[in-house]
């Protein structure tokens, strides 16, 4: 991997590739207004149901100017103050992790936890995956886990491994956690009430799914991280992650150690109930990541005062932060361009239209796994799984009422489609912030989950189809 002398975590080779595929996905979404006919769907009432019917509308080709001006149009469209959010929460983490960072306080902390781990590093990786999938799994927690790879990427290279492996434990276990959830109020809550279910039924047949996806990633993980130990390939660049900071805190001791750790873990305690909270308080929901991003700023300035690395420093490290974490900026805009341009092109209500059209003239079992192969290609779209769920389930439960299929099998397709491939569409912002964050390109975290991604296809198949076969309740 090529060093970057930037400092910062987003390599140039890493930002120059990943801007050129958003590049060419915003093209192809703005090209489809010519050449998809814009339609939308509209509210009826049919014996006595309320169902969504589709109606043409007018051809609306959006000009040159307006694709090529999306990623900062997209900030004037439904979803613009959510992107700016996202945008104040990356960089105010940022900042303040790059004040622990490069004060000295993060690197001389996690080599102590890495000495003491270096001898159950396999226990370590099955822990750190069970943790993380069960958060994904029954709080929903994904977009939360990003600040992580700052932390575990780090402590991969300390204990041996690569930047995947410290992007893997925290994001990979929990994306996988959140995709065959047994509880997550924000995929299989959503879906299951506007499907009309009863809230987090099925467990059924949820629980053991998770329990083979968690399976699956630990025993990948554990043979991925023991083929780095016997075959060390990987030499640490120069970055972001201090391995060049010649700050005596390094080696040396911290001052006020055990108040700093105390510190840190009251700070994360705070982040944990906050998120514990907006999932019965919805204004704290609606306030998590300002919320989060308060609670980490006030760790990062705290730290670095309580080790007395000075007011002047603080402010130092917390600035040059942001402009490290400014690149971030430009993934999270131009990602967010490719569904606003599919949005005002009114081209979205049009596909989902033909293919519930296509999906019903299939059987029950092939019906089923084309909702489930359509749901992720949904989610290259409209990456939140709760707007995905709002989208497609009213057109999709009474379809699968139409060729047969249960609504719970309709919500288990959705939640397969919508959560696994939220790990692979560039689309994703928070995929493109992990990566960037972690130092590695697209196509190195393509490659990384590739197999363990076709694996879980073809177990999610296997569900879809015992759930068909089972008439699943």
């Amino acid at each position: 991997m090529t060093a970057d002398t930037s400092g910062s975590p987003i390599q140039l080779r890493v930002f120059i590739t990943t801007v050129v595929l958003l590049g060419v996905l915003i093209i192809l979404a703005g090209a489809a207004s010519y050449v998809i006919p814009a339609g939308h769907f509209s509210e009826a009432v049919e014996n006595g149901r309320k169902v969504d019917v589709y109606q043409p509308a007018e051809q609306t080709p959006l000009p040159v100017w307006k694709i090529a001006a999306a990623p900062v149009l997209c900030l004037t469209g439904k979803n613009g103050p959510r992107i700016i959010v996202l945008i104040l929460f990356i960089l105010i983490i940022g900042g303040s992790f790059a004040i622990v960072n490069k004060s000295g306080v993060l690197p001389n902390l996690l080599s102590g936890v890495a000495d003491r781990l270096r001898h159950n590093r396999t226990w370590f990786v099955i822990a750190n995956v069970m943790l993380f999938a069960l958060l994904g799994s029954s709080l929903g927690i994904l977009e939360e886990v990003v600040p992580m790879v700052l932390i575990f990427v780090p402590l991969a290279r300390r204990m041996g491994w690569d930047n995947l492996t410290g992007l893997a434990l925290p994001f990979l276990s929990a994306g996988f956690g959140f995709s065959a959830a047994m509880f997550n109020p924000f995929t299989v809550g959503t879906a299951q009430k506007l499907a009309d279910l009863p809230l987090f039924s099925g467990l059924i047949l949820r629980v053991p799914f998770f329990i083979v996806t968690v399976s699956l990633v630990i025993l990948y993980l554990v043979w991925y991280t023991r083929r780095l130990e016997k075959h060390p390939h990987y030499e640490p660049p120069k970055s972001f992650y201090a391995d060049d900071n010649r700050d005596a805190r390094l080696h040396g001791v911290v001052p006020n150690r055990n108040m700093v750790v105390g510190y840190v873990a009251f700070c994360m305690m705070l982040i944990v109930a906050v998120v514990v909270v907006g999932i019965f308080v919805p204004l704290v929901q609606d306030l998590a990541f300002p919320l989060i991003a308060l609670v980490f700023l006030i760790m990062g300035v705290g730290t670095g005062l309580i080790a007395r690395v000075g007011g002047g420093p603080v402010a130092k490290h917390f600035l040059r932060g942001l402009l490290d974490f400014a690149p971030a900026i430009v993934f999270i805009l131009m990602a967010a361009s490719v569904g606003y341009l599919i949005e005002i092109g009114n081209v979205m209500d049009t596909m989902l239209f033909y293919i519930a059209q296509e999906v019903s003239r299939l059987g029950h079992y092939t019906s089923a796994l084309a909702l489930y192969g359509f749901q992720m290609l949904m989610n290259m779209l409209v990456p939140s799984g709760t707007g995905q769920a709002v989208l497609t389930i009213p057109i999709m439960a009474p379809l699968g009422d139409l060729v047969g299929l249960t609504r719970q099998t309709i919500v288990l397709a959705f939640q397969c489609g919508d959560g696994f491939s939220n790990l692979i569409w560039p689309t994703n912002p928070m995929l493109l912030i992990a990566i960037g964050l972690a130092g590695v390109s697209y196509r190195e975290w393509f490659r990384f989950v590739l197999p363990i991604q076709m694996a879980l296809v073809l177990v999610s198949s296997l569900f879809l189809t015992l759930a068909v076969a089972i008439h699943y309740q």
